[in-house]
C-alpha cells in the first residue's frame, strides 16, 4: 500500500480523543494478525495503540501490546469527520449534566455519527461504541 495516496488528506493538527496523526512522510506499514496496515497515527501517550488503515481502506484502532484490533470507520476521511464532530460536541457539552442528560447528549451524537458512517456501530465493540459508552458516563 502506497503512503502517497494519503498525502492529500487534511489530518487534524491537534489531538482528539488522545489520537494524534503523524506527518504523512512518517506513515509506516505493519503486518498485524495476518493483515497489512498503514499506520497514520496513534495514542499520543501509548505508543502501542495505533490508528491504521487496512488494505480494504477501512480504519482500525490497533493495540499491539494486547493483540487487539477494533473497527473505527469505513475510511480515513470519514474518521477525520467523526473526530471533528466529536471534538465539536465535547466543546459544546454543558457542565454538570445528570445521567439522563448525558444519555440524551450521547444519543444525539450517535445519530449524527451514523449520518456520517452507517457502519460506526457494526457491533458493540467498535471504537465509536466504546467512546459513546464513555460519553454516557460523563467522560
Amino acid at each position: 500500500m502506497s503512503n502517497e495516496i494519503y498525502h492529500d488528506i487534511r489530518f487534524p493538527d491537534k489531538t482528539i480523543l488522545e489520537v494524534t496523526f503523524f506527518n504523512p512522510n512518517d506513515f509506516y506499514e505493519i503486518s498485524f494478525q495476518n493483515n497489512r496496515y498503514t499506520i497514520v497515527g496513534g495514542d499520543k501517550e501509548i505508543s502501542s495503540n495505533l490508528v491504521g488503515i487496512g488494505e480494504n481502506r477501512k480504519v482500525y484502532y490497533i493495540t499491539t501490546d494486547d493483540n487487539i484490533i477494533c473497527y473505527i470507520s469505513a475510511d480515513i476521511n470519514i474518521f477525520i469527520k467523526e473526530l471533528l464532530l466529536y471534538d465539536n460536541y465535547m466543546m459544546c457539552r454543558p457542565d454538570n449534566l445528570d445521567e439522563s442528560q448525558l444519555i440524551e447528549f450521547t444519543e444525539k451524537f450517535r445519530k449524527e455519527l451514523l449520518d456520517l458512517d452507517k457502519t460506526a456501530f457494526l457491533d458493540e465493540n467498535t471504537y465509536w461504541s466504546e467512546i459513546c459508552e464513555e460519553m454516557e458516563y460523563g467522560f
